[in-house]
């Protein structure tokens, strides 16, 4: 039997009970800094089996925006995986409202599933990638790792960051709260292109790294050139693992984005951690021979049929 339930504190009981506790994206209160309070609906559906407790949820929600049914957090978090039991899927679809769309979900179990369920291939589509990198591999320095890349390449890269150090940048490692810079940064790069112009996306960041900081999980670097800060990355620690979350820089100072990510890697691999993910998307990733892992996105109804 699958209920829905709409309550938010029965909502964050059953996901306490049911997260398996593993992730970043199986932490509530990061989760719900992605929700839209005023905008998002709570429609997670829950499994029993007869009269038991919960075994399985889809935490769904309504954005009542985009007018469309989506996992909590909507779409920025990626590799995802959802908490049931294979042989109980074809009860949650029935149950997907129309419409629903589940993005980037983690190619390993949508591969395990669709083995049991083929008859539901046609609903997952858009693949991506999600970027990752671990420092173990290159022995805790990234320099380890530009020595793999092509001569002519690894000439260009160390040429560029030496021209970027000619200006004497400043860095800053702490644990401050700079969602504004952030913000500040993206919109003189992109103007009203950018997707901090609306308030609804600028106001989730603040929530974002407002948790991650009262949490103690944000890692911040800023670079300082000409006595003002001109770059600035927002990364979360979770475990052994660290995510570049946001990063964002001047462009008018060439090179200083990729000072600014060959730093975070750096102190990932200071800090020695597992992995550090860069999450989907943007072709200078694999450009830099990040490792990668596939993700694909769900539909109900399929896309090909949505069109018609």
């Amino acid at each position: 039997m699958i209920r829905t339930e709409t309550d938010l504190q029965e909502c964050r009981k059953l996901w306490d009970s049911l997260s398996p506790k593993q992730d970043a994206w199986d932490d509530w209160d990061l989760m719900y800094a992605f929700h839209h309070q005023d905008d998002h609906r709570l429609n997670f559906l829950v499994h029993h089996s007869g009269d038991g407790p919960p075994d399985g949820m889809v935490p769904l929600v309504f954005d009542t925006r985009e007018n469309r049914y989506m996992l909590m957090a909507g779409s920025y978090p990626d590799g995802r995986v959802l908490w049931l039991r294979n042989e109980h899927f074809p009860e949650f679809f029935e149950h997907f409202p129309e419409p629903t769309v589940l993005f980037d979900l983690k190619q390993g179990w949508v591969s395990d599933l669709l083995a049991q369920h083929p008859q539901f291939d046609a609903s997952f589509s858009e693949p991506d990638l999600r970027y990752f990198m671990v420092p173990a591999e290159f022995g805790f320095d990234f320099y380890n790792h530009i020595d793999t890349f092509p001569p002519e390449k690894k000439q260009k890269f160390l040429y560029d960051l030496r021209h970027i150090n000619k200006r004497e940048p400043v860095l800053h490692w702490s644990n401050e709260n700079e969602a504004d810079l952030f913000i500040e940064l993206v919109n003189r790069n992109f103007g009203a292109e950018s997707d901090y112009a609306d308030a609804n996306n600028a106001s989730e960041l603040r929530r974002v790294i407002d948790e991650l900081a009262q949490s103690g999980r944000l890692k911040t670097l800023t670079i300082e050139i000409d006595g003002a800060k001109q770059a600035v990355s927002l990364s979360l620690r979770h475990g052994n693992k660290m995510v570049a979350l946001y990063a964002a820089s001047n462009n008018d100072y060439n090179n200083l984005g990729k000072l600014l990510n060959v730093e975070a890697i750096q102190e990932a691999c200071r800090l020695r951690v597992d992995e550090i993910s860069f999450m989907t998307g943007m072709q200078w990733k694999a450009n830099w021979k990040m490792k990668s892992e596939p993700c694909v996105t769900l539909r109900k109804p399929p896309r090909e049929l949505a069109a018609e």
